[in-house]
């Protein structure tokens, strides 16, 4: 159980710590050196095409003088080198940030740092507020030239840099960002596995589809082309295998960085859920020697000591994230000569949001915190549309509800019923919004005696996903008819074709190959848990629990276990 919570406190414990003592002094903006020089012209390259929703035509600016003391880049930069921001006023003592950082390797080397993550911890209002910076954001790094962000780390950590990587990752943002780095935490990939395999897998709610290849099976070697499998990750609540977790982290194909962002972002705030419904919290003195040789952080004990009280009461309301769009707070370019896509900052968007992520809520989100709102699962399908919902609904600031049962009736659309009565500060519109409910699915009971404020019934229709890939190209899954729901309480669900062999293990013969979509009731277990005895339309077979295009629906806790 140690190394669970230290794994984990890599990732994201640092990223909600709070440290002993005062905020120190915000430095001031750096101010770069004096020195003139002449730049390319803005072009496109040649053979590439960029994005049109996200490409601005930008006025060439062919010379530009640089002021200050930072040492002038030898060579040009290939685009021009803005001015310094202004520092973001905040309140020093009651605001801590921390640069969350994933290595895209699978060792400590000093690699690019692909995962970029910004945690500003509002101690006064009890807030977290997560920033995800695309990895190819265009930026200044002081004392050197114009770079991708995430290259900032490295460049500090391998070269004669004051601070290392942390004191150029800390004078680069308040030169492009205004904002001040408190600590980082820097984990790799193979100590992110390894903390979802401490876990038991990866608890998430998926609010979007997600599609790209990946393994048959993880152990199969990646070179071999018959060894992958375009997958689709539907809408739904999943454990994910440590395999499969990385999968979700990575995955660009059907969608790009920003959205990816958003993803790790929900992995972060799953991973804190996990533990603190384990309650390994209050274990970090035991498991600091472990957390200390997984993940290269700045922090001290005391730090991680401290911050146990804010992230045990923290909640899921409580924690809001923040993206950017491209086109709005990016516009992407390449980089005359070498051809580069690269996002730069459009700061009169971007400064604007970052002013927002780092103040406390607004009283708009406050205001939904204070309606309760409960959520049932009326598709029926047991994929745990509900939670997904109401997770969704958190990050809006909404503490919302899902019920375990499943709504008394199976419904297309979602309806969304308000027994509030009121017109003015009502927050109806946003729940529409976000779960994406038109006016005629909603119904309008005002109850002085009401229990809940809303109450929402999630439909087979459920698309809530405005970002990444599109949720009208996958085909929906068949959801329990209520026949079926009345034979078992534990069902399983297929995402593929599988083998159902006569007896808990791949030894045994095959019985049948049951194909997607197919509801089979669950009947028993082995004692470790690893092969499930299904009713397979009267015959009794066996299905491995590793498989990963397999689901479990339902309340399965009660499963008998009938083999050894």
């Amino acid at each position: 159980m140690a190394l669970i919570a230290l794994l984990l406190m890599g990732s994201l414990l640092i990223a909600f710590g709070r440290r002993g003592g005062s905020s120190p002094a915000h430095a001031e903006p750096p101010v770069p050196p004096t020195e003139s020089f002449t730049f390319q012209t803005w072009t496109s390259a040649p053979t590439r095409t960029p994005v049109p929703s996200g490409t601005a035509s930008i006025t060439p600016t062919p010379t530009y003088s640089f002021y200050g003391t930072y040492t002038p880049p030898a060579v040009p930069p290939a685009l021009p080198i803005p001015l310094p921001v202004e520092m973001i006023e905040v309140d020093n003592d009651s605001i801590i940030n921390i640069l969350v950082l994933g290595s895209d390797s699978a060792d400590n080397y000093y690699r690019r740092t692909d995962v970029l993550i910004l945690v500003s911890i509002n101690t006064q209002a009890g807030t977290v507020a997560m920033w995800h910076i695309p990895r190819a954001v265009w930026v200044y790094i002081p004392n050197y030239t114009m770079d991708l962000l995430n290259t900032v780390y490295t460049r500090g950590a391998s070269g004669e840099v004051p601070g290392g990587g942390l004191g150029l990752l800390q004078e680069t943002f308040r030169y492009n960002f205004g904002i001040e780095l408190d600590h980082y935490a820097r984990v790799n990939f193979t100590g992110f596995m390894k903390l979802i395999e401490q876990l038991g897998g990866l608890e998430i709610s998926v609010d979007c589809a997600l599609r790209d290849w990946r393994l048959k099976e993880p152990e199969l070697d990646p070179a071999v082309e018959d060894n992958w499998e375009m997958f689709t990750l539907g809408v739904g609540r999943y454990k994910l295998s440590p395999y499969m977790a990385l999968w979700y982290v990575r995955s660009r194909y059907s969608t790009d960085d920003l959205d990816r962002g958003r993803r790790q972002m929900d992995v972060l705030r799953a991973l804190w859920q996990q533990i603190q419904r384990m309650g390994l919290l209050t274990q970090v003195s035991e498991l600091w020697p472990y957390l200390t040789a997984v993940v290269d952080t700045d922090m001290a004990l005391d730090d991680m000591l401290a911050l146990v009280p804010f992230a045990t009461t923290l909640d899921l309301s409580q924690v809001a994230r923040y993206g950017g769009t491209l086109g709005q707070h990016y516009v992407q370019v390449y980089t005359p000569g070498d051809g580069r896509e690269v996002l730069v900052p459009d700061r009169t968007q971007l400064m604007p949001m970052l002013e927002n992520f780092l103040t406390p809520a607004t009283s708009n989100r406050l205001g939904r915190a204070s309606y309760s709102v409960e959520i049932a699962d009326a598709s029926w399908y047991g994929e745990g549309y509900a939670r997904v919902a109401a997770e969704r609904l958190a990050w809006e600031g909404f503490a919302a509800q899902s019920l375990d049962t499943l709504a008394e009736v199976n419904r297309e659309l979602t309806v969304i019923y308000d027994y509030t009565g009121q017109t003015k500060g009502n927050p109806l519109p946003d729940l529409q919004r976000v779960l994406r409910v038109d006016e005629a699915q909603v119904v309008r009971l005002p109850d002085p005696n009401r229990a809940v404020d809303f109450r929402v019934e999630i439909g087979m229709g459920y698309r809530a996903c405005v970002y990444g890939y599109a949720e009208d190209e996958l085909a929906p899954a068949s959801p329990l008819t209520p026949e079926q729901a009345q034979i078992a309480a534990c069902w399983m669900r297929f995402r593929a074709e599988v083998n159902v062999r006569v007896g808990p293990g791949t030894a045994y013969d095959v019985l049948r190959v049951a194909n997607p979509s197919h509801h089979f009731p669950i009947t028993g277990q082995t004692l470790d848990g690893s092969w499930w005895q299904i009713n397979a339309d009267g015959e009794s077979g066996w299905v491995s629990g590793e498989i990963t295009s397999v689901d479990t629906l339902g309340d399965c806790s009660g499963v008998a276990v009938v083999r050894e």
